[in-house]
């Protein structure tokens, strides 16, 4: 009998030490509640961590530790949530080269077409007021056309053409125009007339040309 006696006693002892843990267990988390309570409003809940309780050992309390809110985490800054910084085009890439105009081509005049007739001017007779002249056209090359041959001589001779044949004639100021032909290819025509002077001697004239050429003087 004695021996049952003593095993129901420390039964007893650890039931009751047990109970007490639990009630301060209960009593801290009820204080820890009040102290976090603008948490709970915020929505966020304290993280709790009950302690266990040994079976006859002393009673032990840990305080209760809590989790920061996710906002008060630092976060690192995405790169992709970075604004670009806006690029500057340099003005002297934008520009585009200048042309220079390409220098303009002057064409050269088209050479005269070489001359198709040939003249020599001729005195036949000469006395103190008159004298007979002449002037013999060959067309060397080329078809067959008319021809004009102007004879010029000093305004101080005082010339005057009187008869004139195998050639039409016209005056322009001091030079005097012959007209004729057509002359064929490689055939000659003799143009003469006569005139009268101021001056004593033999003259030739200033300037003779057929068809712009310049005749030969004999």
């Amino acid at each position: 009998m004695p021996g049952k006696h003593n095993t129901v006693i420390p039964l007893r002892r650890y039931t009751f030490i047990a109970g007490a843990a639990t009630l301060l267990v209960v009593l801290v988390s009820w204080v820890a509640i009040r102290a976090v309570g603008p948490a709970e409003a915020d929505g966020r809940v304290p993280l709790m961590v009950q302690p266990t309780v040994p079976l006859g050992g002393a009673e032990v309390s840990v305080p209760p530790t809590s989790v920061p809110p996710p906002s008060a985490v630092p976060t690192s800054a995405s790169p992709s949530s970075a604004s670009p910084k806006p690029v500057r085009s340099s003005p002297r890439a934008s520009r585009s080269p200048s042309k220079k105009p390409a220098p303009r081509r002057t064409t050269p005049p088209p050479a005269p077409p070489a001359a198709s007739f040939t003249a020599a001017y001729g005195t036949g007779r000469s006395w103190d007021r008159g004298f007979i002249a002449g002037v013999q056209i060959t067309n060397k090359s080329g078809p067959a056309r008319t021809w004009t041959v102007k004879v010029s001589y000093n305004p101080d001779a005082g010339v005057r053409v009187g008869n004139t044949w195998n050639a039409q004639l016209s005056r322009d100021g001091n030079t005097f125009v012959f007209t004729g032909g057509p002359l064929a290819p490689g055939a000659t025509a003799m143009l003469g007339f006569e005139a009268s002077k101021q001056v004593r001697g033999q003259i030739q004239p200033t300037s003779c040309t057929v068809d712009g050429a310049p005749c030969r003087l004999g």
